[in-house]
């Protein structure tokens, strides 16, 4: 792969003046007030145009030709696709080898590009700046920029281009991590939620020796997760620490979460609980499928995936059975600490230098960033994949032929419903849903989450040596992190005895080399900013 990759720069850099030659030539041939493109309103080209669009779709959705999105914005723009989409690990493979061959699309959409292609791939001409068609083709993402301070910056690598699109998700309910409680067995014991760690701690005691469940017998599990990283993300923040990959910043240096005090606290409480068996005894074994299945079993009184999964209920209207474990202080934490989820989600749309119609290209992506555009890549056609509830039109519903559920049906339709598309999910858009369900639950987020909620690290991009330097320790540090706190939860090695070594092992693995990549990065992005 490192073989093909070194092809890939070479060519690029030969083909580098060819490359901003076929901008110039486009701008001539589909822009300007005589060419084919119409730089405002509908359709956006005169003579239809088709471009290849490569993308990684969902299970859920049909061939993306047969999708009512893109036949309805076909009409409206006069831009038809070929599409190469493919699903998972599939289309990571085939965007790579895309790359590496030089046998690009037009566009990238749904691309889950990271940020370190989003780099290399620019870098090299593969992939062309996007902010002059920003700023003359795109009036309604540039309001967003507008409503979104951070957003520009976030999405401007270090050579001052931007080169990839993002999409937005500020819904109440998508911003913080959330952790549920197992509402009848606090009803069966009769029984507040807490407010402390101790209260938490005495209420785990509670969950293991007082039959909740009331089968009459101790199978009980008072506290789970699929995962201990997935339980970290969770109860981490309650002890003084919110992260981001182990990283976060705070007062404007940046440090790293997993060497800190706070986080050896947290791991004495974990240890605790395991010990006393108020943790999930199989916590580093068990699958997915075994996970999941203890809570359809009612064994388990506290864990972080949603209810519907972890529960498997049909009624959607169950969930209020299952209420957030609030927001905790600790001895380590005299202030509530949730972590916030960036809104910000990067790499979901790029052009490519095959790209002969980067003008067109930009205007029709513009449209997905309006309301009228999100609702047709997120919901589908009014009338058959949704409908107003009401004559106003405040609230819409999703419908679904018989033998389908909504979010199949959906799917069908929708490419943002299963693949990750430029669109903008805010509260708007949000509250227009008619789900008292997830209203409630978003209700709760903002009145317990939110006010504690913090952004432990911005999206950030790293040059590409820092790229080199931190795909070369990382690694190494993570399996090292998955090892101990592994052996410190279960009490193979004591933590007080330990610890030292843990943390100066961590150094030698170059953690401070980990910060200081981080770090400048960091900079950047406040000073772009």
């Amino acid at each position: 792969m490192r073989s093909k990759m070194a092809l890939a720069s070479a060519a690029a850099l030969l083909l580098t003046g060819s490359v901003f030659a076929g901008c110039s030539k486009s701008e001539e041939g589909s822009g300007g007030k005589s060419g084919n493109l119409n730089e405002t309103g509908f359709p956006i080209v005169n003579e239809p145009i088709t471009l290849e669009m490569m993308a990684q779709s969902s299970p859920l959705q049909p061939n993306w030709e047969n999708m009512a999105f893109f036949k309805e914005m076909q009409e409206k723009t006069n831009i038809s696709f070929k599409f190469k989409n493919s699903t998972s690990e599939q289309f990571q493979q085939k965007k790579q080898l895309a790359f590496a061959s030089l046998e690009l699309p037009d566009v990238f959409f749904g691309a889950n590009l990271t940020a370190n292609e989003e780099v290399e791939y620019g870098s090299q001409g593969l992939l062309i700046p996007l902010e002059d068609l920003i700023e003359q083709y795109a009036p309604n993402l540039k309001k967003v920029m507008e409503k979104h301070p951070d957003l520009k910056a976030s999405i401007t690598a270090p050579d001052g281009h931007i080169y990839a699109l993002p999409g937005l998700d500020n819904l109440s309910h998508s911003q913080t991590p959330l952790i549920w409680m197992n509402g009848q067995w606090l009803k069966n014991l009769g029984v507040e939620r807490p407010s402390t760690i101790d209260e938490l701690y005495a209420l785990l005691k509670q969950f293991k020796e007082q039959d909740p469940n009331r089968n009459g017998t101790a199978d009980e599990i008072p506290l789970s997760a699929s995962s201990v990283a997935e339980l970290r993300y969770s109860l981490l923040p309650n002890f003084g620490i919110s992260e981001s990959n182990g990283i976060f910043e705070r007062d404007g240096t940046v440090h790293y979460a997993f060497i800190q005090e706070e986080y050896k606290e947290y791991l004495t409480f974990l240890n605790r609980l395991y010990t006393e068996k108020l943790l999930d005894p199989q916590i580093f074994s068990h699958t997915w499928e075994q996970y999941v299945a203890k809570g359809a079993a009612d064994k388990v009184g506290i864990f972080p995936t949603w209810p519907i999964v972890m529960v498997g209920f049909t009624d959607v209207t169950e969930a209020a059975n299952y209420p957030l474990l609030p927001a905790l202080t600790s001895p380590t934490n005299k202030e509530k600490l949730v972590t916030k989820v960036s809104e910000i989600k990067r790499g979901r749309f790029a052009i490519t230098n095959k790209n002969k119609h980067p003008e067109a290209t930009m205007r029709w992506v513009d449209y997905l960033y309006s309301e009228e555009g999100t609702i047709l890549a997120r919901l589908g056609v009014e009338g058959k994949n949704w409908e107003w509830v009401d004559e106003g039109k405040t609230k819409w519903t999703l419908l679904a032929p018989e033998g389908m559920n909504t979010t199949q049906a959906n799917a069908q339709d929708a490419p943002g419903a299963g693949s990750n598309v430029p669109m903008v999910i805010d509260q708007e858009f949000f509250i227009k849903e008619d789900n008292p369900t997830i209203h409630t639950i978003s209700g709760w987020v903002e009145e317990e989450y939110l006010p504690y909620a913090k952004v432990p690290f911005p999206q950030i991009y790293f040059t590409v040596d820092e790229q080199t330097t931190y795909s070369t320790i990382k690694p190494d540090i993570d399996t090292y992190l998955k090892q101990m706190e592994a052996k410190f939860v279960s009490g193979e090695i004591s933590i007080e005895q330990g610890w030292d070594d843990y943390v100066s092992t961590m150094k030698k693995l170059k953690v401070d080399e980990l910060v200081k990549i981080h770090q400048a990065a960091y900079d950047r992005w406040a000073k772009a900013k």
